[in-house]
Protein backbone atom coordinates (compact mmCIF):
# COMPACT_ATOMS: atom_id res chain seq x y z
CA UNK A 1 0.00 0.00 0.00
CA UNK A 2 3.04 2.58 0.83
CA UNK A 3 4.15 1.96 -3.00
CA UNK A 4 1.05 2.65 -4.59
CA UNK A 5 0.65 5.65 -2.33
CA UNK A 6 4.55 6.51 -3.53
CA UNK A 7 3.60 6.24 -7.08
CA UNK A 8 0.21 8.15 -6.54
CA UNK A 9 1.86 11.06 -5.38
CA UNK A 10 4.52 11.03 -8.43
CA UNK A 11 2.25 10.36 -11.48
CA UNK A 12 -1.60 12.01 -10.98
CA UNK A 13 -2.50 10.06 -14.32
CA UNK A 14 -3.30 6.17 -15.26
CA UNK A 15 -1.57 6.30 -19.42
CA UNK A 16 -2.93 4.09 -21.42
CA UNK A 17 -2.34 2.66 -25.07
CA UNK A 18 -5.96 1.47 -26.71
CA UNK A 19 -5.40 -0.84 -29.29
CA UNK A 20 -8.37 -2.43 -31.90
CA UNK A 21 -9.66 -2.90 -35.33
CA UNK A 22 -12.37 -0.85 -36.02
CA UNK A 23 -15.74 -1.64 -34.71
CA UNK A 24 -13.93 -3.27 -31.83
CA UNK A 25 -16.00 -1.63 -29.18
CA UNK A 26 -13.07 0.55 -27.89
CA UNK A 27 -14.87 3.66 -27.15
CA UNK A 28 -18.00 1.66 -25.50
CA UNK A 29 -15.41 -0.06 -23.45
CA UNK A 30 -14.10 3.42 -22.18
CA UNK A 31 -17.03 5.07 -21.48
CA UNK A 32 -18.05 2.04 -19.52
CA UNK A 33 -14.77 2.27 -17.15
CA UNK A 34 -14.97 5.93 -17.03
CA UNK A 35 -18.50 5.91 -16.13
CA UNK A 36 -19.42 8.85 -19.12
CA UNK A 37 -22.38 8.99 -21.35
CA UNK A 38 -20.39 11.39 -23.28
CA UNK A 39 -17.23 11.39 -25.83
CA UNK A 40 -13.47 12.47 -24.49
CA UNK A 41 -12.40 15.87 -25.06
CA UNK A 42 -9.04 15.80 -26.87
CA UNK A 43 -5.91 17.28 -26.07
CA UNK A 44 -2.37 17.85 -27.73
CA UNK A 45 0.67 16.01 -26.09
CA UNK A 46 1.07 20.24 -25.11
CA UNK A 47 -1.98 19.76 -23.33
CA UNK A 48 -3.64 22.17 -26.08
CA UNK A 49 -7.15 21.08 -26.12
CA UNK A 50 -8.45 20.47 -29.54
CA UNK A 51 -11.62 20.68 -31.32
CA UNK A 52 -12.79 17.55 -32.12
CA UNK A 53 -14.80 18.21 -35.14
CA UNK A 54 -11.31 18.83 -36.84
CA UNK A 55 -10.00 15.89 -35.60
CA UNK A 56 -12.77 13.97 -36.72
CA UNK A 57 -12.65 15.69 -40.57
CA UNK A 58 -8.66 14.36 -40.06
CA UNK A 59 -9.50 10.80 -38.96
CA UNK A 60 -12.27 10.61 -41.73
CA UNK A 61 -8.99 11.53 -44.66
CA UNK A 62 -7.12 8.76 -43.20
CA UNK A 63 -5.05 11.01 -40.93
CA UNK A 64 -4.71 10.20 -36.80
CA UNK A 65 -2.00 10.73 -34.28
CA UNK A 66 -1.75 8.44 -31.28
CA UNK A 67 0.06 11.27 -29.73
CA UNK A 68 -3.53 13.06 -28.75
CA UNK A 69 -4.51 12.89 -25.55
CA UNK A 70 -8.81 11.24 -24.89
CA UNK A 71 -9.76 12.26 -21.54
CA UNK A 72 -13.02 12.02 -19.88
CA UNK A 73 -14.75 14.63 -17.45
CA UNK A 74 -15.89 12.02 -15.25
CA UNK A 75 -12.35 10.51 -14.56
CA UNK A 76 -9.74 12.53 -15.82
CA UNK A 77 -7.13 10.35 -13.99
CA UNK A 78 -7.13 8.26 -17.33
CA UNK A 79 -5.16 9.62 -20.19
CA UNK A 80 -5.91 7.75 -22.97
CA UNK A 81 -4.08 7.05 -26.50
CA UNK A 82 -5.79 5.52 -29.49
CA UNK A 83 -4.09 3.27 -32.42
CA UNK A 84 -6.84 3.61 -34.70
CA UNK A 85 -5.56 1.94 -38.33
CA UNK A 86 -2.96 -0.31 -36.38
CA UNK A 87 -5.56 -3.45 -37.80
CA UNK A 88 -4.64 -2.61 -41.37
CA UNK A 89 -1.56 -4.30 -40.86
CA UNK A 90 0.86 -1.64 -42.27
CA UNK A 91 4.37 -1.42 -42.15
CA UNK A 92 3.60 2.42 -41.25
CA UNK A 93 1.14 2.23 -38.47
CA UNK A 94 2.40 -1.00 -36.80
CA UNK A 95 5.95 1.10 -36.77
CA UNK A 96 4.16 4.05 -35.56
CA UNK A 97 2.57 1.98 -32.51
CA UNK A 98 6.21 0.49 -31.63
CA UNK A 99 7.73 3.93 -32.09
CA UNK A 100 5.08 5.34 -29.75
CA UNK A 101 5.61 2.27 -26.70
CA UNK A 102 9.56 2.95 -26.85
CA UNK A 103 9.20 6.95 -26.68
CA UNK A 104 6.98 6.05 -23.58
CA UNK A 105 9.31 3.88 -22.39
CA UNK A 106 12.13 6.55 -22.76
CA UNK A 107 11.00 8.95 -20.66
CA UNK A 108 11.94 9.55 -16.83
CA UNK A 109 8.86 11.27 -15.92
CA UNK A 110 6.60 8.11 -14.45
CA UNK A 111 3.96 10.33 -15.66
CA UNK A 112 4.93 10.31 -19.10
CA UNK A 113 5.42 6.50 -19.27
CA UNK A 114 3.03 4.16 -20.35
CA UNK A 115 1.57 1.91 -17.45
CA UNK A 116 -0.76 -0.34 -19.62
CA UNK A 117 -2.25 -1.53 -23.37
CA UNK A 118 -5.37 -2.86 -23.42
CA UNK A 119 -5.87 -4.80 -26.77
CA UNK A 120 -9.70 -5.23 -27.89
CA UNK A 121 -10.23 -8.10 -29.87
CA UNK A 122 -13.61 -8.19 -30.84
CA UNK A 123 -15.18 -11.73 -30.35
CA UNK A 124 -18.27 -11.31 -32.97
CA UNK A 125 -16.21 -12.12 -36.01
CA UNK A 126 -15.51 -14.68 -38.82
CA UNK A 127 -12.02 -13.34 -38.64
CA UNK A 128 -10.80 -13.99 -34.90
CA UNK A 129 -7.22 -12.70 -34.69
CA UNK A 130 -6.22 -11.19 -37.72
CA UNK A 131 -2.00 -10.76 -39.00
CA UNK A 132 -1.26 -7.60 -37.21
CA UNK A 133 -2.80 -9.04 -33.51
CA UNK A 134 -0.20 -12.16 -34.40
CA UNK A 135 2.75 -9.80 -35.35
CA UNK A 136 1.94 -7.42 -32.18
CA UNK A 137 1.89 -10.54 -29.93
CA UNK A 138 4.69 -12.81 -31.53
CA UNK A 139 7.44 -10.51 -33.57
CA UNK A 140 6.87 -6.98 -31.90
CA UNK A 141 6.17 -7.86 -28.43
CA UNK A 142 6.01 -4.31 -25.90
CA UNK A 143 8.38 -4.48 -23.54
CA UNK A 144 7.85 -4.00 -19.87
CA UNK A 145 4.34 -2.08 -20.64
CA UNK A 146 1.41 -5.09 -19.70
CA UNK A 147 -1.00 -5.36 -22.12
CA UNK A 148 -4.32 -6.69 -21.36
CA UNK A 149 -6.42 -8.74 -24.04
CA UNK A 150 -10.16 -7.34 -23.32
CA UNK A 151 -12.25 -9.38 -25.30
CA UNK A 152 -15.41 -7.49 -26.67
CA UNK A 153 -18.70 -8.17 -28.04
CA UNK A 154 -19.21 -11.52 -26.21
CA UNK A 155 -23.26 -11.65 -26.81
CA UNK A 156 -22.28 -11.43 -30.90
CA UNK A 157 -20.52 -14.42 -30.09
CA UNK A 158 -23.17 -16.14 -28.01
CA UNK A 159 -25.71 -15.35 -30.47
CA UNK A 160 -23.35 -16.95 -33.36
CA UNK A 161 -22.97 -20.04 -30.66
CA UNK A 162 -27.02 -20.42 -30.88
CA UNK A 163 -27.14 -20.34 -34.45
CA UNK A 164 -24.76 -22.96 -34.44
CA UNK A 165 -26.17 -25.07 -32.35
CA UNK A 166 -29.85 -24.60 -34.09
CA UNK A 167 -28.88 -24.88 -37.72
CA UNK A 168 -25.71 -27.44 -37.54
CA UNK A 169 -26.78 -29.13 -34.55
CA UNK A 170 -30.69 -29.24 -35.01
CA UNK A 171 -31.18 -28.56 -31.45
CA UNK A 172 -34.65 -27.18 -30.29
CA UNK A 173 -35.04 -24.02 -29.08
CA UNK A 174 -34.60 -24.38 -25.69
CA UNK A 175 -31.70 -26.71 -25.16
CA UNK A 176 -29.97 -24.32 -27.57
CA UNK A 177 -30.55 -21.57 -25.68
CA UNK A 178 -29.48 -23.76 -22.44
CA UNK A 179 -26.20 -24.64 -24.24
CA UNK A 180 -25.44 -21.37 -25.97
CA UNK A 181 -23.25 -19.48 -23.34
CA UNK A 182 -20.81 -23.09 -22.96
CA UNK A 183 -20.46 -23.43 -26.57
CA UNK A 184 -19.70 -19.73 -26.82
CA UNK A 185 -17.06 -19.98 -23.98
CA UNK A 186 -15.45 -22.77 -25.96
CA UNK A 187 -14.91 -20.68 -29.34
CA UNK A 188 -13.35 -17.97 -27.27
CA UNK A 189 -11.10 -20.36 -25.44
CA UNK A 190 -10.10 -21.83 -28.88
CA UNK A 191 -10.35 -18.73 -31.43
CA UNK A 192 -8.63 -16.48 -29.30
CA UNK A 193 -7.22 -17.61 -25.51
CA UNK A 194 -5.17 -20.46 -26.93
CA UNK A 195 -4.50 -18.85 -30.13
CA UNK A 196 -2.93 -15.45 -27.94
CA UNK A 197 -1.54 -17.88 -25.23
CA UNK A 198 0.54 -19.59 -28.15
CA UNK A 199 2.52 -16.08 -29.08
CA UNK A 200 5.71 -14.94 -28.12
CA UNK A 201 4.89 -12.49 -26.02
CA UNK A 202 1.23 -13.32 -24.52
CA UNK A 203 -0.88 -11.17 -22.52
CA UNK A 204 -0.74 -10.72 -18.90
CA UNK A 205 -2.01 -13.01 -16.50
Amino acid sequence: MDKAIEYRSKCKHFRTLIIGRANAGKTTLLKKVCNSIENPEIFSPSGEKLDPTVVQESSERGIHDIEYQLIFRSNPQFIFHDSRGFESGSLDEIETVKSFITKCARSKKLSDQLHAIWYCLPTDTNRPLLEADRNFFGEYGNGKVPVIAIFTKFDGLVTTAFGELRDKEKLGIKEAKNKKFERAQEKLKTNFIEPLEATASRPSD
